[in-house]
């Protein structure tokens, strides 16, 4: 069976000469350590800060590179309760941490953001 791709950026990287991190990645390593299981539910990609940022760029075009990512292993047949979920390529996708837990906690019975 497939599984969801999440896609995070690595979480050390320079911009500007100074080294910086990713706040919605480090939102969902949080999810992720908070419900360990996910790791192994998911397939996750550490992409590099640089753009243009490959394996996204492969999967969803050059114009959805956010990070953090998930990509859908089923495509959704809507956007989803919140209007969240997007589509490119044939593949459906959530972008930015809060509708990537709330998605993943209402699939897997986890506890969702206020």
């Amino acid at each position: 069976m497939a599984k969801d791709t999440l896609y995070l950026l690595n979480p050390f990287f320079e911009k500007e000469g100074q080294g910086r991190f990713c706040p919605d990645c480090a939102m969902m390593e949080g999810y992720l350590a908070t419900y360990p299981h996910l790791r192994e539910a998911l397939d996750i990609v550490y992409v590099d800060y640089a753009r243009p940022r490959a394996p996204l760029v492969e999967r969803l075009g050059e114009e959805h590179q956010n990070a953090p990512t998930l990509i859908l292993a089923q495509a959704a047949p809507d956007a989803g309760p919140h209007g969240e979920i997007q589509s490119a390529n044939g593949l459906s996708f959530l972008s930015d941490a809060r509708p990537i837990t709330r998605w993943l906690a209402a699939r897997y019975e986890l506890a969702a953001p206020l």
